[in-house]
């Protein structure tokens, strides 16, 4: 499961959660360009591939790679 909100998801059990971005948008960020959206994205949905790859027991939280901006980003 991809989502904004991983406590929810991890409250709930599910085995694994893939932190997204912004509820909105939880693949990708529109304030970017579109060549970095799309790099966002593409690190979202391989993050995902990756935690479909890992065998797990409890649920799990898979964060994405550091961000294409650079900047802090902040999970609401």
């Amino acid at each position: 499961m991809i989502s904004a909100l991983p406590m929810i998801p991890l409250a709930v059990g599910a085995h694994r959660i893939i932190r997204g971005v912004r509820v909105e948008h939880v693949c990708g960020d529109p304030g970017l360009s579109l060549e970095m959206d799309q790099e966002l994205s593409r690190q979202i949905v391989s993050t995902a591939l990756h935690a479909l790859q890992t065998a797990v027991s409890s649920p799990t939280l898979f964060e994405p790679a550091e961000t294409v901006t650079g900047k802090e980003v902040v999970y609401v």
